[in-house]
């Protein structure tokens, strides 16, 4: 599963060539897609150029990611820059393994280094594939350690934790 803007920033392009070649591989998982962007039209030719309009589904908008978020195996963020990512916090809190790029501001610090999932290196040909299959062969132990890290680690980025720091400095001035 991959959320965001169908922009560059989001790098779905690379997601979907990397999903390709893990598609030789194991052809009977899907990726589903879900947002908006310019790129849509690209995107969705590279997927039919491949003729993976079956694995690979662009969803666009939806009111129901969380209900695919619940049954995905995994998220995927394949972003060129981020900062911490709400998907990435939605995506924890969903008990949902994360793979990440390795971009620029974010996704490093809010996986604790690979702790709280598998971060690999932002568009780097067959970076992504290796991850997957490194996350295919994880035992659940594993799985459910990464999931729970990252859960734990999401806590810091809650509307509440920021109101009571923002409260304690606006007590110290």
């Amino acid at each position: 599963l991959a959320v965001g803007r169908l922009t560059k920033q989001k790098n779905f392009s690379y997601l979907i060539d990397e999903f390709v070649e893990y598609s030789k591989i194991n052809s009977k998982q899907k990726l589903i897609i879900f947002g908006e962007g310019e790129e849509r039209l690209k995107l969705q030719k590279k997927i039919d150029d491949h003729k993976l309009g079956n694995q690979i589904i662009l969803k666009g908008k939806s009111n129901l990611i969380f209900n695919y978020m619940r049954n995905a195996r995994a998220f995927i963020l394949s972003s060129l820059w981020e900062e911490p990512g709400i998907v990435l916090i939605e995506s924890a809190l969903n008990n949902l393994f994360i793979i990440s790029s390795n971009c620029k501001n974010g996704p490093r610090e809010f996986l604790n280094n690979g702790e709280g999932g598998i971060l690999f290196e932002s568009n780097l040909r067959g970076a992504l594939l290796n991850k997957i299959i490194e996350f295919d062969n994880l035992n659940n132990e594993e799985k459910k350690l990464k999931i729970y890290n990252a859960k734990k680690n999401s806590k810091k980025y809650s509307l509440f934790r920021h109101y009571r720091e923002l409260r304690l400095l606006l007590s110290l001035a």
